[in-house]
């Protein structure tokens, strides 16, 4: 797909360059000859590469490799080109890695205070239990009437006859 537009992008830069007759004699020949044969025509003409051409074949890619421990270590390797044109990636990741860190601790911090809070829960909920059941033995009926007992201005004492429904008419 890319190979055929490179081929129509110099099939019409050649046409440009031509002058009106030849350009005549060309689009008779194409209507005559079958389209392998035109393209076989065009990989066969010797033309100057364009700047597409040159950005296709080396990919974006440094013909020099020459890469050593070195340049590595002295900072050469931060000024090839390569590098320079990646630097937004490396931006991008270096923040993404800060925000996965980031989010990683805070979710620790938050398990952490949870396993608190429930102990802390667990503890308050014991500590209710125990006043509650303490509340429930001071109480009693008995219980009652034993600290009415042992105070003398305590006027009150437990009826010796059982309570009694008044019925109505």
């Amino acid at each position: 797909m890319l190979r055929t537009r490179i081929a129509q992008n110099q099939e019409e830069e050649t046409k440009e360059q031509m002058p009106a007759s030849e350009e005549n004699m060309e689009v008779e020949q194409e209507n005559t000859t079958p389209d392998s044969e035109k393209i076989e025509e065009q990989h066969t003409e010797p033309q100057e590469p364009t700047a597409l051409q040159e950005l296709v074949q080396s990919d974006g890619v440094e013909e020099e490799s020459n890469i050593s421990l070195k340049k590595i270590l002295g900072g050469d390797i931060l000024t090839t080109d390569w590098i320079k044109r990646q630097l937004g990636l490396f931006v991008l990741c270096l923040i993404f890695i800060i925000i996965y860190i980031t989010n990683r601790y805070s979710a620790q911090q938050e398990t952490i205070e949870l396993e608190k809070l429930k102990i802390e829960l667990q503890e308050i909920k014991y500590h209710a239990l125990t006043r509650s059941s303490e509340l429930t033995v001071k109480t009693r009926q008995s219980q009652v009437e034993d600290k009415l007992k042992q105070t003398k201005d305590s006027m009150l004492t437990s009826p010796k006859e059982p309570p009694f429904l008044i019925k109505t008419k």
